[in-house]
């Protein structure tokens, strides 16, 4: 259900950039006619790199004792790297989609509790995700016939991402510090991403083009958990450090079409 109420307010996001970019198509085709682009229709690749900015939400762990109270956290992440490659098709109609591997590096995440009362925090934990991607794309003046170097478009995306949260400790300072370390753990779920950017062709009319994109986008990358095992002193918790794992991510890719017409 959390899943589906999220992917629907994206998808709402998603119309409403599309919608205004359409309705005035017309008027701003001539602002972004910038040279006379190469055709591009065809498969191509597509390599991207860029700095993701992990924000998790919905942050707790359930403590061992069955009367204990769910513990809530306020976490923060690192700045992190960001990679894909791409393989896919360009219709050049104002469509083309792909296929993505891609990969975020390695975030610290730690943060205070939010439950009231004398509680640990988490003060060590990482997360760095991987995820297999389909993403389409729409350019709206590609649409309208607008042959330019330069294109805005918008993209959404869906498909399966793997979460890996490292060793995490909890730490209780309220009196004498004590740490308490449980191990890690990869949790799989699906994942969702819509963004924005803005298509260059690089190369002159006439050459094997190669297409500059600048982009942004938000990613849903699903539940984030750590694993159960204590690795110091303790018990094993009803559940552990779990969180959902969003990222927004600027990227640059260059998109290479496989074929010369």
């Amino acid at each position: 259900m959390e899943f589906s109420t999220k992917l629907a307010a994206a998808c709402a996001l998603v119309f409403s950039l599309a919608a205004p970019a359409a309705a005035t198509a017309q008027d701003s085709a001539n602002f972004f006619k910038v040279g006379t682009a190469s055709v591009t229709y065809g498969p191509y690749v597509r390599f991207g790199l860029g700095v993701a900015n992990t924000r998790p939400s919905d942050e707790h762990w359930l403590p061992p004792g069955q009367s204990d109270p769910r513990i809530d956290f306020n976490l923060s992440n690192d700045t992190s790297g960001f990679g894909e490659i791409a393989f896919g098709y360009d219709w050049m109609n104002g469509f083309r989609g792909d296929v993505s591997v891609l990969t975020t590096g390695s975030a610290t995440t730690t943060g205070p509790h939010t439950t009231s009362g004398e509680h640990a925090d988490i003060t060590s934990a990482s997360v760095s995700t991987s995820a297999v991607m389909g993403n389409l794309y729409y350019s709206p003046f590609e649409q309208m016939g607008v042959n330019s170097r330069l294109h805005p478009f918008v993209v959404a995306g869906l498909g399966y991402a793997n979460n890996k949260v490292s060793d995490w400790t909890r730490t209780n300072t309220a009196k004498n510090p004590v740490d308490r370390t449980f191990s890690g753990d990869t949790h799989g779920d699906f994942a969702y991403s819509l963004g924005i950017g803005m298509a260059y062709q690089l190369t002159a009319p006439g050459k094997h083009p190669a297409i500059l994109e600048m982009s942004y986008r938000y990613y849903s990358f699903g539940t984030a958990k750590g694993g159960s095992t204590p690795l110091t002193s303790g018990e094993s918790p009803v559940a552990p450090l779990t969180f959902e794992n969003d990222a927004h991510v600027l990227s640059i890719s260059l998109r290479i079409p496989l074929q010369r017409l």
